[in-house]
């Protein structure tokens, strides 16, 4: 071969650049190993020391209703899709309804995703890989989810799959034909790449019908993964090769979720119609994004924002753009479509709305520290986000309130009952409706059966005006037919009755009035902090086993306006 023909051939040879995954030695998996069991630890420790708050009642019911009812009333009554509800119904089947055994399902996605976050971050380097792991492991927001059975774990899960996927496909679309037209199927190497593209593909379009199904505004972190890997088809001749495999991946994403989407257009008119969160102005903006970017402090928001670029820029800078640009793309963009979104149309900036960028976040700050090159600032680096780590995990320990205290308020109602007077009967009137899930958990774990009603009437009530349009079966008081209230209520002597203080379901302490106004006397008040919870004892003086006003004439004065 001629000697001028040598350059030409090794150009033509280095355009497919074979992958081959970063093998996992014992002593790695050892690392791993500790990863993990820290994020074990942080987030089954006090797993069913509290009761289950509102938001897990709502996820408690649901799980008890059919699989029907999962596709039909339950998205009327919790506005996330069925995908968590149902795995948290077979998974009651199996471990039981207990606190403990209902979170156990979070704290395990949790640790998962812990896996996960590492497997990604090893797609650029084995200790960004580490180094993501754990600060995902200790990040205060993350632990608290950990800790709650709801689905936003499950999103967090299916947003880590999507990640790894995305920056699976991202190393290897280099691999490609080269100009000889020798077939990508004959070469060893190239068979190899191909698989492991297979494994990004299989990742990525498992994570995102996970975090389809798990939440909502999980399509803006899809649509942020699909800008990524677009603009990368767009401008890298490299990885065209991947352009079909991608569209069937597309396409069989789309097939699985599209059963779900008429369902999600109903829950978004909902939304759309009234949602009780304000508007991301000013202050707002920073004090959600604190909860993802800088570890619960607003003052941080930032500096975390700066550690951030200065990642883009290092990876950029060492010939990782493809990297970066997923990653930056799955950072910024749900953010900037979520902000964008809740100033057009309806405020849906919310922290846990948000938890979807949180895995691309700690790879992205783990590449900012590992990446850099003078070993004593790397150092200095990676000492400073762990301190910074751990530090607000104990802030965050040492100031958490706790769950809303409805041990502590069937404890109450049930010890009242029990010195009662003989002969007193007594019923227990929640407002709103929606009180009653965790009010009847935890009743349920003390063993305990007491009488209940809801206001206006019971869970669910999805053809009543409701408050929310969002939540159709916890309905408002005002404006409502009370008569069901005064029946149930009729020939009980004493009334437990529960709402929030400035109860937004019942603006005008509309039910309060009316237990006045029946002949019931308020004998009782306690608050339960944190959320703001009244428990009021009202008894009635009777006469002859009846209360002491009509239900009718109490109803026209309740429901009389006032001044």
């Amino acid at each position: 071969m001629p000697a001028s023909a040598v350059p030409s051939v090794l150009a033509e040879k280095s355009r497919f650049r074979p992958f081959a995954p970063l093998p996992i030695s014992g002593s790695e998996w050892a690392v791993i190993g500790l990863v993990l069991a820290v994020a074990a630890i942080l987030r089954f420790a006090g797993l069913g020391a509290q009761p289950l708050w509102l938001d897990e009642g709502y996820s408690w019911w649901d799980a008890q209703q059919s699989m029907r009812d999962l596709w039909n009333l339950v998205p009327q009554c919790d506005p996330h899709p069925p995908l968590y509800f149902a795995m948290l119904k077979g998974w009651i089947d199996s471990f039981g309804d207990g606190a403990f055994a209902m979170r156990a399902l979070s704290a395990l996605l949790g640790i998962a995703t812990t896996l996960v976050v590492i497997l990604a971050g090893r797609e650029i380097d084995r200790k960004v890989g580490w180094l993501a792991g754990l600060m995902f492991a200790l990040t205060p927001f993350q632990v608290e989810f950990g800790h709650e059975a709801r689905p936003y774990t499950l999103f967090c899960f299916g947003a880590s799959l999507v990640l790894f996927g995305g920056l699976r496909i991202a190393r290897i679309s280099r691999a490609r034909k080269g100009k000889t037209g020798t077939e990508l199927s004959r070469n060893e190497d190239i068979d190899g790449t191909r698989r492991q593209a297979l494994v990004g593909g299989i990742a990525l379009t498992t994570g995102c019908v996970i975090a389809l199904w798990a939440n909502n505004t999980s399509v803006l972190v899809v649509l942020a993964l699909a800008s990524a890997l677009g603009v990368l088809l767009l401008v890298d001749r490299d990885a065209r090769w991947l352009f079909k495999p991608l569209v069937l991946a597309t396409l069989l994403v789309l097939a699985l979720w599209l059963p779900y989407f008429p369902v999600l257009l109903e829950q978004a008119r909902g939304v759309s119609s009234d949602f009780w969160i304000p508007k991301p102005e000013g202050w707002r903006f920073a004090n959600e994004l604190r909860f993802v970017v800088s570890l619960n402090s607003f003052d941080g928001v930032w500096w975390g924002v700066v550690a951030l670029a200065g990642g883009l820029a290092l990876m950029a800078r060492l010939g990782r753009w493809r990297e970066a640009l997923v990653l930056g793309s799955l950072v910024a963009l749900p953010v900037l479509l979520n902000y964008g979104i809740s100033m057009t149309v309806k405020p849906i900036f919310i922290a846990r709305a948000l938890i979807g960028v949180a895995p691309a976040v700690a790879v992205l700050l783990a590449a900012a520290v590992m990446l850099i090159r003078a070993p004593a600032l790397r150092r200095g680096a990676f000492a400073l986000v762990l301190t910074a780590h751990v530090a607000a995990l104990a802030v965050w320990y040492s100031n958490y309130q706790g769950k809303e205290p409805w041990d502590r308020i069937a404890s109450q109602v049930v010890a009242s009952d029990d010195h009662r007077t003989p002969g007193q009967n007594a019923i227990v009137l929640v407002a709103a409706n929606e009180l009653a899930l965790p009010l009847s958990h935890a009743l349920e774990e003390m063993h305990v059966t007491l009488p209940m009603q809801g206001a206006p009437a019971n869970f669910p009530s999805p053809g009543l005006d409701a408050r929310y349009p969002s939540g159709k079966c916890a309905p408002s008081v005002m404006g409502q037919d009370l008569s069901s209230i005064g029946q149930a209520v009729r020939g009980h002597s004493v009334v437990y009755f529960i709402t929030r203080r400035n109860n937004v379901y019942d603006p005008g302490n509309g039910i309060a009035r009316f237990l006045r106004s029946l002949g019931l006397r308020q004998t009782n008040m306690t608050t339960y902090m944190p959320g703001y919870l009244e428990v009021h004892e009202f008894v009635a003086p009777l006469r002859g086993g009846h209360l002491a006003a009509p239900v009718g004439v109490a109803l026209t004065q309740a429901l009389r306006p006032t001044h």
